[in-house]
């Protein structure tokens, strides 16, 4: 008789999936690069706190603006040439920001719209890349569950573990380092994307007639909140984005006057998020088809309003070292659940619209968790920001949880399907 360890050895999610993933990890580590490497880049010409705010803010701006945009054509085109697209973009803009910086001309115009560029790339990559998942594993539960974890965690590897200090070692070596190497990053994530081969599709006798962008649009919001269970995860993601963004907002603060770190200690507290994602998204399915995805959410929101508590609570290095790893492996692990679940409820000519609008949904909590920490922070004390986060999270947890647990999303997912 088959064992779960051999039922679970006997998922394959083929070499469409594995050239996918490539082409994320290799992506991901380029868009780590720059995300380091911009910010030096812009000290090193002036070292106006304003000047670094501007190129942060130009890196974000593309998902409050063109996300809903970005979810209309992915459904509109094949997923794997707005990623190809995507790819070449940005490796556009990497070979003129070289060039510039190598002719001694790359000022802060130019790095604001290099940052706003490449994010606008990201944006259409990020979400191509999510919505194609179920078109190259299906919509089994085990394959989606595996194939999003593994996505999850080469994400996580490369925008936080490998790609920022790579990016800022090469930096260290020649500044034209990070960028032109970020370049070849993004073609060879183009080339392997390419390389993909499309399912023969059997030919539409009739093709209705297209909609306007907005309504295409209004269509996907439509659905995000005409679902109960897809509501309630957006919303439930956006708060606790809020608690998380003020964690990750007051972190430098928190390292460098409570405890006491270098700026190389500040990274080491990062590099230990990243390597709690890496085990939170390789152990989500196995997680979830044990446990149930209710209960690792659940759990996750819970377990990650504690920690962040506990680094309220607890001046030490170890214990702040392992707070950071639990939330960086609770909180991957949820993203594969939701995606999951996602990619299972969602049809798939509205993938992209839905995860869009989700995605909107989420980032609005992000800049009133960094509002909120920072007051809390300035009036009261950096411990007291953690602390109000950690019970805001855990509040949100036991208030939502009658549509979370197990029998709750089990439900609204056999509705959905059938």
């Amino acid at each position: 008789m088959p064992t779960k360890e051999s039922d679970d050895a006997k998922v394959r999610l083929g070499s469409r999936f594995h050239r996918l993933f490539g082409a994320t990890l290799v992506s991901a580590i380029g868009t780590g690069m720059h995300a380091a490497a911009l910010p030096l880049l812009v000290l090193q010409s002036t070292s106006s706190p304003m000047a670094l705010s501007f190129v942060v803010m130009a890196a974000e701006i593309p998902w409050v603006l063109l996300s809903l945009h970005a979810g209309v054509v992915v459904d509109r085109l094949d997923r794997r040439r707005v990623m190809v697209w995507a790819d070449l973009g940005r490796f556009a803009v990497l070979v003129v920001l070289a060039v510039l910086i190598l002719t001694a001309q790359v000022n802060l115009v130019w790095l604001v719209l290099a940052a706003f560029l490449l994010g606008i790339g990201q944006v259409f990559f990020d979400i191509a890349a999510q919505s194609a998942i179920p078109d190259f594993v299906s919509r089994d539960p085990r394959s989606l569950a595996t194939a999003n974890g593994r996505i999850v965690a080469a994400e996580g590897n490369g925008e936080d573990f490998v790609g920022p200090p790579l990016g800022s070692a090469l930096f260290g070596v020649w500044n034209t380092l990070p960028f032109a190497g970020n370049a070849l990053s993004f073609a060879a994530s183009g080339l392997l994307i390419f390389s993909i081969r499309a399912d023969a599709k059997p030919e539409k006798t009739s093709e209705p007639p297209r909609k306007s962008m907005r309504s295409e649009i209004v269509e996907g919001i439509r659905w995000l909140f005409g679902n109960r269970t897809l509501r309630v995860l957006a919303m439930v993601s956006c708060l606790g984005n809020v608690a998380v963004t003020a964690q990750f907002a007051m972190l430098a603060l928190l390292a460098k006057d409570v405890l006491e770190l270098p700026d190389f200690g500040f990274g080491l507290l990062l590099t230990a998020t990243a390597v709690g994602a890496t085990v939170g998204g390789l152990a989500a399915a196995a997680a979830g088809k044990r446990f149930g995805p209710g209960t690792v959410m659940i759990v996750g929101k819970a377990g990650v309003g504690v920690a962040i508590l506990v680094l309220g609570l607890v001046a030490n290095v170890w214990v702040a070292a392992t707070m950071m790893m639990v939330t960086g492996a609770l909180m991957t692990a949820e993203k594969v659940v939701v995606s999951t679940l996602r990619q299972r409820i969602v049809p798939h000519e509205l993938l992209g619209r839905v995860l869009s609008s989700s995605r909107l949904v989420v980032m609005i909590g992000g800049p009133v968790g960094a509002a909120l920490g920072g007051v809390l922070a300035s009036v009261f004390a950096v411990q007291v920001s953690y602390v109000a986060s950690g019970v805001f999270l855990i509040l949100v947890t036991l208030v939502f949880y009658p549509v979370l647990n197990n029998r709750a999303l089990a439900s609204a997912t056999d509705e959905s399907a059938g």
